[in-house]
């Protein structure tokens, strides 16, 4: 059984989806949720780590070996900010690391609560992308949780390998373990593009091919970009075309 919020969910079945499943667990209780749920989980490969600098490190080299992105976690407070030297060395070593921090909710930083301070955008240029979730009271929350969680992984391979930041603020209880699966999520894919000088669209057209719903938006493009008339016609009439008339 894994947790009961929505957050948690959206972010380990879509760490899955991205392929990232090599995680170091810190102990903590505020991130007793994730723990439960990334060990629970048979897609996971777990290692435990007492001690935040020495996971980070440990995960950079996990990162370094299997040449994907590693995740690791860590609990609210200070214990976050065990992580910056790791997180630094991964920044600019270029190796795509995922920092996952439980958070006590927005209402209580700054209230003299036991650990809590700041933690979204906590390392600031140091990490390529920063997210802190929603907890998840509706649709509309659901979507947008999603969608942060896709940009944040998507960044750790986007114009150079990188670490990236997701902060979860979790609510108590913490302990309601009652969701028998991870729900079915959208999962969010980036298309690299061509070499400029690359003329050969058929391993694209074969891949938008595969989509049901599929949008072209056709903006400023020089003329070594333009699509032969033999590759339009394969696409044309199968898609939503978007175009900017006065960008060439």
């Amino acid at each position: 059984m894994y947790s009961d919020k929505k957050n948690i969910l959206q972010l380990v079945a879509l760490l899955e989806a991205h392929g990232i499943t090599k995680v170091v667990l810190c102990p903590g209780s505020r991130n007793a949720p994730i723990v439960h749920t990334l060990s629970t989980h048979p897609g996971f490969t777990c290692y435990a780590m007492t001690d935040e600098r020495s996971a980070g490190y440990f995960a950079i080299g996990l990162a370094l070996n299997g040449g994907h992105p590693a995740a690791v976690c860590c609990t609210s407070g200070t214990a976050l900010l065990n992580l910056h030297p790791a997180v630094a060395e991964a920044y600019y070593q270029n190796i795509p690391l995922v920092v996952i921090s439980a958070d006590r909710p927005a209402a209580w930083i700054g209230q003299m609560a036991g650990q809590t301070l700041p933690q979204p955008g906590v390392f600031q240029t140091l990490v390529k992308k920063s997210v802190n979730l929603p907890e998840i009271q509706t649709e509309e929350d659901e979507w947008y949780c999603n969608r942060l969680v896709n940009e944040a992984l998507l960044e750790t391979n986007h114009h150079g390998k990188g670490p990236v930041h997701i902060n979860i603020p979790i609510s108590e209880p913490l302990f309601q373990f009652t969701a028998e699966s991870l729900p079915e999520v959208r999962v969010i894919t980036r298309y690299q593009g061509l070499n400029v000088y690359d003329r050969d669209y058929n391993d694209l057209i074969e891949r938008l091919n595969r989509y049901q719903k599929r949008m072209v938006i056709v903006g400023q493009m020089n003329l070594i970009y333009l699509f032969e008339k033999r590759h339009t016609k394969l696409l044309y009439k199968h898609f939503v075309w978007l175009t900017e008339h006065i960008g060439n």
